[in-house]
């Protein structure tokens, strides 16, 4: 299934969010039924591309396994809201399809655009015309970028650029800023939690954040086919994300006299890195 691909309509997290909750509180639902209540029967005329948005997200919800059919019923895992439902959806689209259960498929145009960006500096946004088209085959057109955008800020690692000058296509931008999904692994892990209160190796915690989210640089399954390996950038998107991090006071770093491993976050101060050994995760 490509997520990207706008035709007829692309899949929409929202759109997602919405079957789903609707799924959830109404367990043992019929498609036709489910169809009536997210697109009203008085509302269709006027529902764009025939309703596809509506199908695009109950088929991605299916194939992500957020949602099951038993027979002709659906039914989806119960969550306590919005925040754990983005939760879950990120979580099965940034690993590899091998860490699930057999025959799990993925959204791998998602987890490929999420590769290449976080290889990319957060200094400056991204425009398609200038940067994607020119340097990267992972969207086919600007249609798939335009829903990527949407893809990438919802999921936590990226937001659109703020320029009021912009318009049309170069308003559709992209900053590189994985700052929400690495808050949110950091605070609410699928694997084992990171001790806190006490110091920890830096590199403690990047093997942690690579594991949970792995399409960060380093982690072995954050590569594909045609993507450039450099890894002149492999360090900007995290350190921005921890530095914003500790700002909002998850968590803070520090540097030990005699350290065993250090990172150096670049232009961290005033265009200098800053050299860190040590983590605290807050309590």
């Amino acid at each position: 299934m490509e997520y990207l691909n706008p035709s007829p309509a692309a899949c929409l997290p929202q759109t997602m969010w919405l079957v789903h909750r609707t799924i959830m509180g109404r367990p043992g639902i019929s498609t036709d039924d489910l169809f009536d209540l997210v697109v009203p029967v008085d509302l269709r005329s006027s529902v764009p591309s025939d309703a596809h948005h509506f199908k695009s997200a109950l088929g991605a919800l299916r194939k992500l396994r957020l949602v099951r059919a038993d027979g002709a019923t659906l039914h989806s895992k119960k969550l306590s809201g919005p925040e754990a439902f983005l939760r879950q959806l990120r979580h099965r689209i940034v690993q590899p399809p091998h860490a699930f259960e057999e025959g799990f498929e993925g959204a791998e145009d998602i987890r490929n655009g999420l590769i290449w960006l976080m290889r990319e500096s957060p200094a400056r946004a991204l425009d398609y015309d200038g940067d994607v088209a020119t340097r990267t085959k992972t969207f086919v057109n600007f249609t798939r970028w335009n829903t990527f955008r949407t893809w990438c800020e919802v999921l936590g690692f990226g937001h659109t650029a703020l320029d009021i000058q912009a318009v049309g296509r170069a308003g559709n931008r992209i900053v590189p800023n994985p700052t929400r999904a690495v808050m949110d692994a950091i605070k609410e892990p699928f694997g084992d939690p990171l001790a806190r209160g006490q110091q920890i190796p830096i590199g403690r915690l990047l093997d942690f954040l690579r594991a949970e989210l792995p399409v960060l640089p380093g982690h072995p399954s954050a590569t594909f086919d045609g993507l450039d390996e450099g890894d002149e950038n492999a360090l900007r998107v995290v350190g921005l994300a921890l530095t914003a991090a500790e700002e909002l006071g998850v968590l803070k770093m520090s540097y030990q006299s005699d350290p065993s491993g250090v990172m150096a976050l670049p232009d961290a101060q005033q265009g200098q890195p800053r050299y860190v050994s040590a983590v605290t995760i807050a309590k």
